[in-house]
């Protein structure tokens, strides 16, 4: 509470500021994608008759969302959910998906094509768990890479923990950890990876439900509104064969491997006729607000 009310005067010096920037810009239209910083620009827009979208990624509403929603023309959603839908002006609501990254539809990777010869080791694992890594997952994998011998395994480990699996990979030839994976790479991972296996969060997951690809999902138990248990569910709901979902409380070593084994004894799915049209769809929105 005492912080609260030490951060009103900051609060009302945010929203003139805001007001003052989009008089001066006068944009066409104003496109929110969350986070607490939008509501003040928001608003502003509302005041000067501005046409405003806001956007949410997720299949929960953010108390930025809720707020945005009373002062915005339209609210985009990225899921067709009636428990999120009811909670918000639903003259408003449109259903557009999500913005998925366009460098996941593309196959093609120099870097990767002389790494990785795809007629000899055609089984790939894909382990990330964004930018900072996970390090329960980092450790399962370590536990489990000396089974993995039928795989090539590229781990995207982030950055504080990849020293140490850097070293790893003199010890296993079929092992490739990262700190990141580069956007002129992600695609050839994506499309060429038997089995991903990754935290949930709503992009991610949407790109794997995209990409039809198998997938053991791990969700981030901390997660706000327990969303990433909510994204891995909803994965499990469109791709049913192809998703095996475990808790971080139940994850072992053990369990994990037994759950790639099982993936390793079917044939991958085979590639959606991919196209781009999610984004499409916020942009076909844009153009109509504006």
């Amino acid at each position: 509470m005492p912080n609260t009310i030490k951060g009103i005067p900051q609060t009302i010096k945010g929203l003139f500021n805001a007001f003052n920037l989009v008089r001066k810009i006068k944009p066409n239209i104003v496109v929110s994608f969350g986070g607490y910083v939008s509501v003040p620009v928001v608003i502003s827009s509302w005041f000067t008759k501005t046409p405003s979208i806001t956007h949410e990624q997720t299949l929960t509403n953010s108390l930025t969302t809720k707020i945005n929603s009373y002062f915005v023309s339209k609210v985009a959603l990225s899921f067709n959910n009636p428990d999120q839908i009811k909670l918000l002006p639903s003259k408003k609501v449109v259903i557009t998906g999500n913005l998925l990254r366009a460098d996941i539809y593309k196959s093609e990777s120099k870097h990767f094509k002389k790494l990785i010869d795809l007629k000899k080791h055609p089984s790939i694992i894909y382990i990330t768990a964004g930018n900072q890594g996970s390090h329960i997952i980092n450790t399962t994998i370590k536990s489990v890479l000396k089974d993995l011998k039928d795989f090539v395994v590229i781990h995207q480990t982030g950055q504080a923990e990849f020293p140490e699996y850097k070293s790893l990979s003199e010890k296993y030839k079929n092992y490739y950890p990262f700190e990141y994976i580069n956007l002129s790479d992600i695609g050839w991972i994506f499309n060429n990876s038997k089995i991903i296996i990754s935290r949930s969060g709503a992009n991610t997951s949407q790109e794997i439900v995209s990409l039809n690809k198998n997938s053991i999902l791990i969700p981030l138990p901390k997660s706000q509104q327990n969303e990433q248990e909510l994204n891995a569910f909803w994965v499990k709901k469109q791709l049913p064969q192809n998703t095996i979902v475990i808790s971080q409380e139940t994850l072992t070593p053990e369990l994990l491997l037994e759950n790639i084994n099982k993936f390793n004894k079917i044939s991958s799915p085979s590639i959606k006729n991919i196209n781009n049209s999610t984004n499409l769809n916020l942009l076909k929105l844009i153009n109509e607000t504006n």
